[in-house]
């Protein structure tokens, strides 16, 4: 605009104004969701969260910064959703809402953002993280990077499971205070976690992925992520692996403790059972008589007056 007016004022007098070029009309980005439909599938996120008082982030930018790491999170408008497909907006509503209130409230969570990007300052790690838990502001964020086209980290997880972790990240740093040295007791003798933990592609021994060696609060999120998106795979892992079953147990111990079985045995039911095979007392067995000795048979001896 500003160019234009300038044009005008210095052909005055001498020459024609110069017409402005034509504009032509800004093209909207391909493979992006369609704002009918993605106007409804935010609503019905919103509409989740709302709730049990949690709201959803619209705000451009959110930064978090502490020391020389910041945590930005680039929030997903629908200007910037191509590739996404809308259901995965349906799948982070559904996680959330398979939560009882008491649950929320144990997290203590109040913001929900979705992300189309995650990105780290400082950070050597190529790969973004699909969700991180910002506790001291009460709040989720969710990136749908992961997931977009086919994403090759969506084979091994999927947007829900990330915000199972990211919500028992929530859980435990509102219900743990101290160094949870019952969970530490559990590990392989000699362990110690690595942050950033071992780039594996092997389950360890003891562990359900190898991410889940990066430190306690990791491999306690990571076991309640399997326990609540994929709790049959938990459940042949626990079988084998008597330390992950330990672990196991001691999860749902403490999410029990605050909204009960209930839940639990929803969405984990293979887990329930094989705790219940566990707590089973083995069948007595009457002793056999070996073969060819005779039968010695007692009399009851009767007190006479």
């Amino acid at each position: 605009m500003r160019g234009w007016t300038a044009i005008a004022f210095a052909g005055i007098g001498c020459v024609q104004p110069v017409a402005p070029a034509a504009v032509e009309p800004q093209r909207e980005p391909q493979n992006l969701i369609d704002a009918e439909t993605y106007t409804a599938r935010i609503a019905g996120l919103r509409a989740t969260l709302s709730r049990n008082n949690v709201g959803i982030d619209t705000q451009p930018l959110i930064e978090r910064c502490s020391g020389t790491r910041c945590v930005r999170c680039d929030v997903a408008s629908r200007e910037n959703t191509g590739g996404v497909d809308p259901t995965l907006i349906d799948a982070v509503a559904l996680a959330f809402a398979v939560y009882p209130p008491s649950l929320i409230a144990a997290t203590e969570l109040r913001h929900v953002a979705l992300c189309r990007t995650i990105r780290i300052e400082g950070d050597t790690d190529e790969q973004p993280p699909a969700g991180v838990a910002l506790v001291d502001q009460h709040r989720l964020l969710i990136s749908v990077e992961s997931f977009v086209d086919g994403a090759p980290q969506s084979e091994h997880f999927s947007i829900g499971q990330v915000v199972h972790h990211e919500m028992f990240h929530l859980f435990d740093h509102a219900t743990l205070m101290d160094l949870d040295r019952e969970w530490v007791a559990i590990n392989p003798p000699g362990f110690a976690y690595s942050d950033p933990a071992a780039a594996e592609r092997v389950r360890p021994a003891g562990f359900v992925n190898p991410y889940a060696t990066t430190n306690a609060r990791e491999d306690r999120a990571s076991v309640f992520e399997f326990m609540m998106g994929q709790p049959t795979k938990l459940c042949e892992i626990a079988r084998i692996d008597p330390i992950v079953a330990a672990k196991t147990k001691l999860v749902w111990k403490r999410i029990a403790k605050v909204v009960g079985n209930k839940l639990l045995r929803q969405h984990a039911q293979c887990v329930d059972d094989l705790a219940r095979m566990k707590r089973k007392p083995a069948p007595k067995v009457a002793p056999q008589r070996a073969k060819g000795l005779p039968r010695i048979r007692t009399k009851r001896l009767q007190m006479r007056p």
